[in-house]
């Protein structure tokens, strides 16, 4: 077996040292390829990576069209059986790989590997991400992408992500995987970290998410019959208001807002989305 992880990066010398040392330090009896894909750092990103080319398999550093079109180069020059991606802002937890080449050895069935995944904010521990149930992908994301790892047999069959999706192609990904039919095998313990130091880019672009979330499903709903067209209508209109009241809280702190839906959750019973993953 042959496990190939992909980073992709851009601009990003603070936090991917960290990034390159959680995949280089995972002890696994597996070949291991690692795979950078920059797209043309200016502040100091490329040197760090230069200090680990001897543990980098393939390096790539020319201006791309964003994460998305990064992630697709390094798939396609990925040579293993099985491939992960992690972001250059996120790390794999100690162990993660091990437990990976252990699932995909035993069980030759699964095609997907996923967990929860840990959120920090400045370096700090906020919570865990629990995901969601796989049949309310009609929904929304329940699945957090840097926790997955897929055979490379299943990029070859449904393709690489869409780039017509600024948010949402891993999102759009998944999805496809799913109603393809791929095997997701579900492990408990969170294979992954999660910094939501950037947030504050990702709340400016909460209703375009939101958006290309609709656009996912919206295809394989309009073939369906019965009301699962209008239950999706609905969550989408709850989405969308539970996202206009909650928006004067989008710019504080993390920890801040974790706390506020933990309080709201135990008091007033929302924000309780199990079903369709929970942070």
């Amino acid at each position: 077996m042959k496990i190939s992880i992909v980073t992709p990066i851009y601009n990003s010398v603070h936090t991917i040292e960290k990034t390159i040392q959680s995949v280089i330090n995972q002890k696994i009896e597996s070949e291991l390829e690692y795979i950078v894909v920059d797209g043309g750092s200016s502040d100091g990103t490329v040197e760090i990576i230069n200090r680990y080319l001897d543990k980098i398999d393939i390096f790539i550093s020319e201006k791309d069209r964003g994460a998305y079109d990064a992630m697709n180069k390094g798939i396609t020059h990925a040579t293993g059986d099985i491939i992960g991606i992690i972001n250059a802002d996120d790390w794999y937890n100690n162990g993660a790989l091990k437990i990976v080449e252990t699932i995909f050895a035993k069980e030759t069935d699964a095609s997907i590997v996923y967990s929860p995944i840990d959120n920090y904010s400045h370096g700090n521990y906020l919570n865990t991400f629990i995901p969601g149930e796989l049949e309310n992908l009609v929904f929304q994301f329940t699945l957090n992408h840097p926790s997955c790892f897929v055979k490379s047999s299943v990029y070859d069959s449904i393709g690489l992500f869409d780039l017509s999706y600024a948010i949402a192609a891993d999102y759009d990904f998944i999805f496809r995987a799913y109603t393809s039919g791929y095997h997701f095998r579900y492990v408990d313990t969170p294979l992954a970290s999660y910094s939501l130091d950037g947030m504050s880019g990702q709340r400016k672009n909460r209703l375009r998410m939101i958006q290309e979330g609709w656009r996912v499903g919206s295809k394989f709903v309009e073939q369906k019959t019965g009301n699962i067209k209008n239950k999706r209508r609905l969550f989408y209109i709850n989405f969308v208001l539970r996202e206009l009241v909650t928006s004067p809280i989008k710019n504080l702190d993390p920890l801040i807002i974790m706390k506020i839906k933990a309080y709201l959750r135990q008091k007033f019973g929302i924000f309780t989305s199990g079903k369709y993953g929970t942070w």
